[in-house]
């Protein structure tokens, strides 16, 4: 819980305890389904935001994918609040793919996305989501247990 996120370049300490904070996780999943929205369906499977956003928080590198993907992970009884309040707050669309729940952005889901990336709102948590929905395929999440 104490878990600090750091900026790189000016190795300036922000953010301290943002599991706690529940506006920061959605903008967190918000953005995670923007940046990882692909085919038909527009939508991102429940199973892909909890591992991006596990691997976000703890600040993983992608070069330890292999390592990362190997381990069982859970969904975290705040993700589970946070889709809740997203979608509460009509930012997100559930959708039902022949069986598998998955989450698309409404239309005010992806205005606050835009608005984040136009006024370059937490630039390098937005850099580490883009950079780890770029390497985590569904198929290389196939091998992960789903604790839900």
């Amino acid at each position: 819980m104490n878990e600090k996120i750091t900026i790189k370049g000016n190795k300036i300490k922000i953010l301290e305890g943002y599991q706690d904070n529940d506006q920061i996780n959605i903008l967190m999943i918000l953005l995670i389904i923007k940046y990882s929205v692909n085919g038909k369906t527009l939508s991102v499977p429940l199973k892909k935001i909890a591992f991006i956003l596990d691997a976000v928080k703890k600040n993983v590198s992608v070069k330890k994918l292999s390592t990362l993907l190997s381990s069982p992970w859970e969904i975290s009884g705040s993700l589970r609040k946070n889709i809740i309040l997203s979608h509460e707050k009509k930012y997100l669309v559930i959708k039902d793919n022949n069986g598998v729940i998955s989450f698309g952005l409404s239309i005010t889901g992806l205005s606050i996305v835009t608005e984040v990336e136009e006024n370059n709102i937490m630039p390098e948590i937005r850099k580490e989501i883009m950079k780890w929905c770029k390497a985590v395929s569904m198929t290389e999440l196939k091998k992960q247990q789903l604790i839900w």
